[in-house]
């Protein structure tokens, strides 16, 4: 009878382990994470593919991490709404991908095929406070209506809770 308590001990402990490292951390960064939701429970598009959180606010230098980059949803970066000099960024095909966010400013996401139902996010990274080029750089966007108003909704948001 020890014998089986014995295996039934060390399957129990393997379990544990492997759902300790499915669900509980990532080799790729300790920063905040990102996932890409589909809720088929929603009433409206906009509501039903979201990035979850849509405003991180972090330092520069953070590391997030995106989740579920494949099949339905890309991550891509908003060009109006990226600090210059900084790499775009284009994940597909990706179970989990970090980004990088080196230098302080705006990084604007978006998901390429549900970006036009509202699907975007926005990380501020350090101090921004000048945001009087954003309506502009949103206004020249090639995008749809309902991206643009996203993303105007996730900037106002993050000026009444910071500024």
């Amino acid at each position: 009878m020890p014998a089986i308590s014995n295996h039934l001990t060390r399957r129990r402990a393997m379990q544990i382990a492997v759902a300790a490292g499915c669900c509980g951390g990532s080799a790729l960064a300790s920063g905040p994470r990102i996932d890409q939701i589909t809720d088929p429970l929603s009433t409206a598009a906009k509501d039903m593919f979201r990035f979850a959180p849509d405003l991180v606010v972090t330092e520069p230098g953070t590391e997030i991490v995106f989740l579920n980059s494949r099949g339905e949803h890309t991550v891509h970066s908003s060009p109006q709404l990226w600090p210059d000099g900084v790499p775009p960024v284009g994940i597909s095909a990706k179970k989990e991908a970090a980004v990088l966010l080196p230098v302080e400013g705006l990084y604007g996401f978006r998901c390429r095929r549900h970006g036009q139902y509202g699907m975007v996010m926005l990380v501020v990274a350090g101090n921004v406070s000048d945001l009087e080029f954003v309506p502009d750089r949103i206004a020249r966007m090639k995008a749809k209506p309902r991206e643009k108003e996203a993303f105007t909704e996730v900037v106002a948001r993050y000026m009444a809770l910071h500024l």
